[in-house]
């Protein structure tokens, strides 16, 4: 693949995990290449190169014969992910404690701060969100620990949304964000590992319950 090739299929890639984050590409949505193809005017090659990098994050999910489409997970499916999501992400928090730099506690305060000024704007926030988390988790020098965090919480963006926006979730989880960030800064381990626990799981719980009323009403 040249660079132009690669160029072309990140921004693609980019282009449509945007459209399924916002919900403009919903869970069950058939992912038709030429279509996609037309509407962006290109080949079909990147749109194939596009889907299958989303399909790596779990956006995407193909089968034999049937094409590729926007992953959809029962609620079954997602408390499963989210109880896994609760434990890790909170035992990965509490070993980044003793770790964390200025630069780091820094870094997340000013991630917040960014939340804070684009409270409709699903994409960044999600991209924020992330970054927040990463960073924290980063600290903690469990790389495969990390690994496997960074691919659950890829595989639930397309549903943050029904939190972040339907269920009004982000002003709770900023308050619970700024939390996390007073109980590092006081090297309270313990605490830390707490508040994520019930940060992570009390997220869940919100898409959960609106997964199981558009499971109900498919």
């Amino acid at each position: 693949m040249n660079l132009l090739q690669q160029t072309v299929k990140d921004a693609l890639a980019q282009q449509i995990r945007a459209e399924i984050i916002r919900g403009d590409l919903p869970p069950g949505k058939r992912l038709r290449l030429r279509d996609l193809a037309a509407q962006y005017h290109i080949s079909t090659m990147p749109v194939r190169q596009a889907l299958h990098t989303l399909e790596s994050e779990g956006l995407v999910s193909g089968e034999p014969h049937k094409g590729c489409y926007v992953t959809r997970l029962t609620p079954e499916e997602l408390q499963d992910i989210y109880d896994v999501r609760a434990t890790l992400e909170s035992m990965a928090a509490r070993l980044a404690v003793p770790n964390l730099s200025h630069a780091a506690l820094d870094l997340m305060h000013d991630l917040v701060e960014q939340m804070d000024r684009c409270p409709r704007d699903i994409v960044q926030l999600v991209d924020l969100n992330f970054r927040y988390h990463m960073t924290l988790y980063a600290a903690s020098g469990r790389q495969h620990l990390c690994g496997l965090i960074e691919i659950l919480r890829h595989r639930t963006e397309h549903y943050l949304h029904a939190y972040a926006i339907q269920q009004q979730g982000m002003p709770l989880a900023q308050d619970e964000h700024r939390a996390i960030i007073l109980a590092c800064k006081q090297q309270d381990a313990a605490r830390v590992e707490a508040l994520m626990y019930q940060h992570v799981h009390k997220a869940g719980q919100g898409i959960i319950a609106h997964a199981q009323v558009t499971h109900l009403n498919r």
